[in-house]
């Protein structure tokens, strides 16, 4: 049986989207009005390109929901799904809101902070570096895999989430 579960944005993470994507806007209308007085057009064009590229990245990668499946949970995103097979999960445990994963102690090494979720490459002291497709913090799981790195998600509704896995994926 098919499972899909939403990943809804916090509403930090909408702010954060909102404040970038503004900042982004008003990044190009300014080299655009810096092109229109006479300023050199190969290097608005450039950081223009950059600036865009940046938002559309962050918008590609971001997880739109998690399928679980009698094989094991999938992240989609907008550019792939991520499997992990049940037989390669050694077992997920909740974070509570209580002990957040993407708290002060916690670096990104690789990745978007905020923007459209906590998406790439964190390290936290205890877990070590991990794979996070995060868009709520307090409703996260992290998937402790017996070969590869943990991987963090979230799910709206974390309670429903937790039995499927425990009916299908448990070892």
């Amino acid at each position: 049986m098919k499972t899909i579960y939403e990943c809804s944005q916090s509403k930090m993470v909408k702010w954060i989207t909102t404040i970038f994507i503004l900042a982004m806007v008003l990044g190009v209308l300014t080299e655009m009005y810096y092109v229109s007085k006479g300023m050199d057009v190969t290097g608005a064009i450039i950081v223009s390109a950059i600036l865009l590229a940046v938002a559309f990245s962050c918008f590609l990668i971001f997880p739109l929901y998690i399928i679980s499946d009698d094989k094991g949970i999938g992240i989609r995103t907008l550019l792939r799904t991520i499997r992990v097979p049940y037989k390669n999960i050694d077992y997920i445990e909740r974070i509570d809101a209580q002990t957040p994963l993407l708290g002060a102690k916690t670096i990104r090494l690789f990745g978007v902070g905020g923007v459209f979720g906590y998406i790439g490459l964190f390290h936290t002291k205890g877990i070590g570096t991990f794979r996070s497709y995060v868009t709520d913090a307090k409703k996260t799981f992290l998937i402790y895999r017996i070969k590869g790195m943990p991987i963090a998600i979230s799910v709206n509704e974390p309670d429903e989430f937790m039995p499927y896995y425990l009916k299908g994926g448990v070892k």
